[in-house]
């Protein structure tokens, strides 16, 4: 899995910072970031300088709350592949499906999660950073972004049931409330936004079938070439996706994918894998790269991982890795330090 993030996904930011009166130049220089990257569609930067991107915001501005006032202020367009997967599909709940299959082509790993309940819908917001006041602008940005990019390509007002934070308000509440139109609970379990189902039938007001055919054709070229196009790397994917709490079974995956159990065995086969060592991998990946890079608490970790109790990933991160979770961070620690 790529280990960097395509410049572009700042563009949008840099944007609404100069809306505000600010500059990105002295907050990408802070975070070790040669701003002339943003001139540059096809630069990526390194994702231990792109999560310092965050905090530097912050920091040169002086605002805590840069994320989302930023967010508040985005005028939505599309500055790469995933402005055109939204504006091509059908609805809004297609839209973001696309944007979670390809998304590892600009972002190095899946950073959308999608969630479905009885209720309601509900889309993982930001990344566990290591560093909670990164982890805050971040959250707040996607919030306030992606319901600014529902209602951009549907033409319609957006808003979410809920919006959930993990960390507590950095501003007033009422900020928080206009930007996001919505009531806003903090020091929830995960940042996440909770949508009504009815939302994700929305039409997009660009839909064109060619157009969508045409960006699933280069996005499968794109990810053939990080290695991710065998049906492997589609079951990977796949289950990234749907993995929060408890990980989907070999029939769902095989489901999502069109394909019958059995030829999802017989496939995986073929490439001298099953769909237990896929997942096993996924997991351990997720568990080495959050205890390793993020404050997330374990438990929260277990989660995105695909394990409902804590103690069953313990055990999984011990036989992974030889020592527990909270060994395996301390020494990460001990390398940063």
């Amino acid at each position: 899995m790529a280990s960097d993030t395509c410049a572009t996904m700042l563009r949008l930011f840099a944007e609404g910072l100069e809306r505000l009166g600010g500059d990105m130049a002295p907050v990408l220089e802070a975070a070790g970031v040669d701003p002339a990257v943003l001139s540059n569609r096809e630069a990526r930067i390194p994702n231990a300088r792109y999560r310092l991107v965050w905090r530097a915001a912050s920091e040169v501005t002086g605002n805590p709350c840069i994320g989302l006032h930023v967010g508040e202020v985005v005028h939505p367009r599309a500055v790469n592949l995933f402005g055109y997967l939204m504006l091509s599909s059908e609805t809004l709940g297609a839209g973001i499906e696309r944007v979670i299959r390809y998304q590892t082509i600009l972002t190095g790993k899946p950073f959308v999660r999608i969630r479905r309940t009885q209720r309601d819908v509900r889309i993982a917001i930001g990344a566990p950073f290591r560093d909670p006041e990164a982890r805050a602008v971040d959250a707040e940005y996607k919030a306030a972004l992606i319901l600014q990019v529902l209602g951009w390509a549907s033409e319609t007002e957006v808003r979410a049931r809920e919006v959930r934070l993990v960390h507590p308000p950095r501003g007033p509440r009422a900020d928080y409330e206009r930007a996001l139109h919505t009531r806003v609970r903090f020091q929830a379990e995960t940042s996440e936004l909770v949508l009504n189902p009815a939302l994700l039938e929305r039409p997009s007001r660009s839909a064109n079938a060619l157009v969508a055919t045409m960006l699933d054709e280069q996005g499968a070229k794109l990810l053939e070439g990080l290695g991710a196009n065998t049906l492997a790397g589609r079951v990977r994917r796949a289950l990234a996706a749907e993995l929060d709490g408890t990980p989907p079974t070999l029939d769902q995956i095989a489901r999502s994918l069109a394909l019958s159990p059995r030829s999802l065995q017989r496939g995986l086969s073929a490439e001298r894998t099953t769909f237990r060592a896929v997942l096993d991998d996924l997991r351990r990946e997720i568990a080495r790269d959050y205890l390793e890079s993020s404050e997330a608490p374990i438990s929260e970790i277990a989660y995105l991982a695909g394990f409902s109790e804590p103690s069953a990933f313990s055990r999984a991160v011990t036989r992974w890795f030889g020592r527990s979770p909270i060994r395996l961070r301390q020494e990460s620690e001990l390398r940063v330090a």
